[in-house]
């Protein structure tokens, strides 16, 4: 996984959350936030294990 595909999602991520936020009406809940350090986290442990050593 590159870092096209990286931001690609954590863009996502963070598209979603703000869209949930507005349906929720809660701009306190930080799901924008949140979901894009999940999805950036995701990414993360999907390079390791795909470049890690064996």
């Amino acid at each position: 996984m590159g870092y096209g595909w990286a931001t690609f999602f954590t863009m996502g991520a963070w598209l979603v959350g703000g869209f949930l936020e507005g349906l929720l009406g809660a701009d306190t809940l930080g799901l924008r936030t949140l979901f894009a350090i999940i999805a950036m986290g995701c990414c993360i442990m999907k390079f390791i294990k795909d470049n890690g050593t064996r």
